[in-house]
């Protein structure tokens, strides 16, 4: 059986390619790549970052579980005449190991799974980094999205019902496509506090070394819009 994550319309999932640049001048920064560095862009998406990261001379492997996504990448990659290797991949079957002197995990891409698959992914980023090789981790600010919580969303033709269940401490949401798309599906993403969330990266192998709170590189408040995790592999 498919997971939620997996019935869920792809086009939700992406944000225009030439979106990327800003972001990619951000995690360059965070995770002090150079080029000729191995960066690991988990999800990876469309490449939208990765092709970035590459032109600045980074060495880049993407993995992302849909393959219409890879596909993309890989076909933007050759247009630019970029080297870069793509794999469909679930992020619970990484099995790199002291490879990468970098990861990114971006646009709100953990919290997915169950508490342990959580834990034992960032297990998996820490023993794919080299010693202190670094991981950027992009969540939503918990604490703001519960200030400004809203019942009703909508991306484009794709709306969701959402609900926050303070016992899983989980946003629960119902999906639904107004362009002639069959069915819906439910989705669920478990939001850490930063308090939660060093506790649950150092369980891995990892030191938080600074939280931002968007990508002008200002420290987290608890009025940030996002909580931007640099991690260090001990």
């Amino acid at each position: 059986m498919k997971a939620w994550f997996q019935t869920l319309d792809p086009r939700f999932w992406l944000l225009p390619d030439d979106q990327g640049l800003s972001d990619a001048a951000f995690i360059l920064k965070a995770l002090r790549l150079q080029r000729g560095h191995r960066v690991l862009d988990a999800p990876c998406g469309a490449g939208r970052i990765a092709v970035h990261l590459a032109r600045a001379g980074c060495d880049v492997t993407g993995v992302d579980l849909e393959p219409s996504f890879i596909r993309r990448a890989r076909a933007r990659f050759r247009r630019e005449g970029l080297p870069g290797s793509f794999k469909v991949m679930d992020l619970r079957d990484l099995d790199f190991v002291d490879a990468y002197h970098g990861i990114c995990n971006w646009f709100s891409s953990f919290g997915y799974f169950e508490e342990d698959e959580n834990l034992d992914v960032l297990h998996r980023f820490a023993r794919a980094l080299h010693k202190n090789g670094r991981l950027v981790l992009d969540q939503i600010n918990r604490e703001y999205m519960l200030r400004n919580f809203s019942g009703r969303t909508r991306r484009g033709r794709i709306t969701a019902q959402s609900r926050w269940d303070p016992r899983s401490q989980r946003i629960l949401s119902r999906w639904s496509h107004t362009d002639g798309c069959e069915g819906g599906t439910h989705s669920s993403i478990r939001l850490y506090t930063p308090g939660q969330m060093k506790a649950l990266c150092a369980r891995a192998g990892l030191t938080i070394t600074s939280v931002h709170g968007s990508i002008l590189g200002e420290r987290y408040r608890r009025s940030s819009t996002r909580m931007i995790f640099i991690c260090r592999a001990v």
